[in-house]
């Protein structure tokens, strides 16, 4: 079984507004872009749950994969502005059931 990260992103922003339409289009775009280029990276969704917070699933092939790719599109975050915009809570995991 593959590798899961769900992580809620709670914002300091309206992402209704300009700046967090502007910063959906940067992950959709560059952020996306980031996951594609690690080894092992399955898929990825973002959700958005209310005005300030989103939920985030990145799938991999597995932990050792999952963990560094995970890393680096953090360091994404950091070098796009982006996570100073918001708190992330991770949840991890072995993937135990799929369809």
């Amino acid at each position: 079984m593959s590798y899961l990260r769900c992580t809620i992103g709670r914002w300091n922003i309206d992402l209704d507004s300009e700046e967090g339409r502007e910063a959906f289009r940067m992950i959709h775009t560059e952020g996306v872009r980031v996951f594609r280029q690690q080894p092992g990276f399955i898929r990825y969704r973002l959700m958005l749950a209310d005005p300030t917070t989103t939920i985030a699933v990145a799938e991999w092939e597995s932990e050792e994969l999952g963990k560094p790719g995970a890393q680096r599109y953090r360091e994404w975050l950091r070098s796009s502005g982006i996570a100073e915009k918001l708190s992330l809570e991770t949840y991890d995991g072995e993937v135990v059931a799929a369809s």
